[in-house]
């Protein structure tokens, strides 16, 4: 049943066959993405002007308390995506900005998540996907599973599951080069091929672009992975430079019109280790998609 869970690229079987996974609560899921039960609690999100990389949008920090939910263990995979344009004829209409042999980035009309410029399988995450997008796979799989609806996560929630009760630079402690012990973030072998990309870590794990999920057995306090590294995560959130407005109750924070909504979580081509920090933040446009962009779902313990 495992395979049914986590590996997209049998999805649409599962479906046409039955194929039902139990997760969490005994919900029938055909499918679905596998997901780890995330306690509630109290914590601030945001960094303080002192905190090492500091960036003035993430300020000021502000408490959040959020109520128990679920998030993916992962991001969504390349086969789980797949499964959902297979059964449902989903179409992309958007552009995708891709890597250029310079180490810069250029938009490709012909890129796609089936073909973002590098080489990806099915337990890679999916890239080349924009907010609609991964909002139109979350709208399927609440249309194929039972109990709670799948969302995306707020930002405060991502910041929340990344941290794992940390209270370190980044989520494994202060140190910017043990990233490669945890996640794949822009390292040495990727300097070697973009030695534009100066700020790289001086470390090496093994990937220059996107790894599979789960690929570093490195779950944080709250056994999810890939938070941060690999790719960047679309949240619910529209983008506003600064926490002073953010609701305290963990919700996403919406407003019209909203032009640009958040990222959360660096990725394996950043240019820099630093955007690996917990608290670092990112905006794009909802309407476009990236290379190094991609969405993990989550969903409420009980219906709304």
């Amino acid at each position: 049943m495992e395979n049914c869970v986590r590996f997209g690229a049998v999805a649409a079987l599962a479906i046409l066959t039955g194929c039902a996974a139990k997760i969490d609560g005994g919900h029938s899921c055909p499918a679905c993405p596998e997901m780890v039960r995330i306690p509630g609690g109290i914590f601030q999100i945001g960094s303080d002007a002192d905190s090492p990389g500091h960036v003035a949008d993430e300020a000021p920090r502000t408490m959040v308390e959020l109520e128990p939910f679920e998030a993916a263990r992962f991001e969504v995979t390349v086969g789980e995506f797949r499964a959902f344009v297979e059964v449902t004829g989903f179409a992309q209409e958007f552009p995708c900005f891709v890597m250029t042999e310079g180490g810069g980035w250029n938009v490709d009309y012909d890129a796609s998540w089936r073909d973002p410029g590098f080489e990806q399988n099915d337990d890679h995450p999916v890239v080349c996907v924009n907010w609609g997008a991964a909002n139109a796979y979350v709208a399927w799989l609440n249309e194929t599973s039972e109990g709670p609806e799948f969302r995306l996560l707020s930002e405060s929630e991502w910041e929340y599951v990344a941290r794992a009760g940390s209270q370190t630079t980044f989520w494994w402690g202060e140190r910017q080069d043990d990233f490669c012990r945890y996640t794949n973030g822009v390292d040495r072998s990727a300097r070697e091929i973009y030695p534009t990309w100066v700020r790289s870590g001086e470390c090496d794990d093994g990937y220059v672009y996107t790894a599979p999920v789960g690929a570093f057995a490195a779950p944080n306090a709250f056994g999810a992975e890939d938070l941060v590294g690999n790719v960047w995560e679309w949240v619910e959130d529209c983008y506003a430079p600064g926490f002073s407005d953010l609701p305290r109750d963990g919700s996403p924070r919406g407003g019209q019109p909203c032009e640009k909504r958040v990222l959360r979580g660096g990725a394996w081509g950043d240019y820099g280790a630093f955007y690996l920090r917990s608290a670092y933040r990112g905006a794009f446009d909802p309407d476009w998609s990236f290379a190094m962009l991609g969405f993990r779902v989550a969903r409420n313990l009980e219906p709304r």
